[in-house]
């Protein structure tokens, strides 16, 4: 870092700091530097993870009586959705070229791109290629996946993307205290169960994993994709919920307590219209 960017840097971190401190949700980030320097690296990530945490203050009530959520108040589940996301940083650990490759390709896509092309998986190629990056910048990143065991001809870009899960466990995990306790870490790194990505495997048996956490990562995971849904792809309250819907419905193969809880939550943002925007 140069003398010419530490100013920029440092107003970065107070004002994530400011951002989720305003949210009065009992995070304090100075005590955990290090999560907050890899909330400035997800950029429009955390973004949306302050989003979602507002969309849980909204609906907090209704989906604490129909999810029998034991924290009487909001804030354990709104921090959780506050750092669901950081993996999107990359691998814990000191940061280096594969980090900053891993950042580069999760920047929200500048052009639409669909992760399925006729039921095939595309391609990390075919990602960079559809952003239209040059030859240098691909080259580049492919040069970096490839010293990480990645081949970025055949790893599919929607398995790339989830890998962020296991990083957001390995990254949350050190940095287990009061305000970000052991349910805290567990809901933020199992919110994509729906996709089978479960880094504390929950569902090898879910008749012994523990409820709470459960409870609160299938909320997560509703919520994130709701928040996408009218961010992302600016559909409108009704369009969001039936695409959740559809989805869910597909999904046969679902254990009954998972396909049970989306669709309480689902009903919980159907009734909530009015608290959200």
């Amino acid at each position: 870092m140069n003398n010419f960017e530490a100013p920029l840097v440092n107003e970065r971190f107070e004002k994530i700091i400011s951002e989720v401190e305003a949210l009065d949700i009992g995070l304090d980030l100075r005590r955990h530097p290090e999560l907050c320097a890899r909330l400035m690296e997800i950029g429009a990530h955390f973004d949306d993870s302050l989003h979602m945490a507002r969309i849980i203050r909204a609906v907090y009530g209704p989906l604490q009586t129909a999810l029998g959520l034991e924290d009487e108040g909001p804030e354990r589940l709104m921090r959780a959705a506050v750092l669901h996301d950081i993996g999107k940083s990359g691998p814990a650990g000191e940061e280096g070229d594969f980090n900053r490759a891993v950042q580069k390709l999760f920047i929200p896509p500048a052009r639409p791109f669909s992760p399925y092309e006729n039921s095939r998986a595309r391609t990390i190629v075919e990602f960079m290629a559809s952003q239209g990056w040059s030859e240098p910048e691909s080259a580049e990143v492919r040069a970096v996946l490839e010293a990480a065991g990645v081949d970025p001809d055949t790893r599919p870009m929607i398995d790339f993307w989830r890998r962020h899960a296991q990083w957001t466990l390995d990254i949350l995990s050190p940095e287990t205290s009061p305000d970000i306790d052991a349910e805290v870490v567990a809901a933020a790194a199992s919110h994509h169960l729906y996709e089978g990505r479960d880094p504390l495997n929950f569902l090898t048996d879910l008749a012994a994993a523990p409820e709470q956490e459960l409870k609160m990562a299938n909320a997560l995971e509703i919520i994130d994709k709701y928040q996408a849904n009218r961010v992302r792809w600016a559909r409108n309250h009704e369009d969001s919920l039936a695409w959740l819907e559809g989805v869910l419905s597909k999904r046969t193969d679902l254990p009954p307590v998972l396909a049970a809880n989306y669709r309480a939550i689902i009903k919980v943002l159907r009734d909530s219209e009015g608290l959200l925007s």
